[in-house]
């Protein structure tokens, strides 16, 4: 399974899963505190996906290194780091051009 996230966006956040060709996704919008937001959105994502592990579930980290939101950016960049320091997953940044492509996959499903 992979996690994908995008905090990059200065009105939203989004984040989606992907599981063997089955993609959920949802986007939050946010207000000027997306560095407080973050975590709590990305938990409510997480905990509606009813995923029953989510260290042995997720196998890779996908986060949209921008450009954008400048704060945004940093928040998504590094709490990519940080699950994949935690669940001990590969992380993979990529630019905004190259994530949109992931991003319309998972909204098409």
């Amino acid at each position: 399974m992979t996690l994908f996230i995008d905090t990059t966006d200065f009105n939203k956040m989004t984040f989606g899963l992907e599981d063997n060709g089955k993609i959920k996704q949802k986007s939050f919008k946010i207000d000027s505190h997306k560095s407080h937001e973050t975590l709590q959105k990305l938990d409510e994502f997480l905990r509606e996906s009813k995923i029953s592990n989510l260290k042995s579930g997720i196998r890779k980290i996908v986060v949209n290194k921008g450009p954008g939101s400048y704060t945004g950016t940093r928040v998504g960049v590094t709490i990519g780091q940080a699950l994949s320091l935690a669940w001990q997953v590969p992380v993979k940044f990529v630019s905004a051009s190259q994530f949109k492509i992931a991003d319309t996959r998972i909204g098409n499903r």
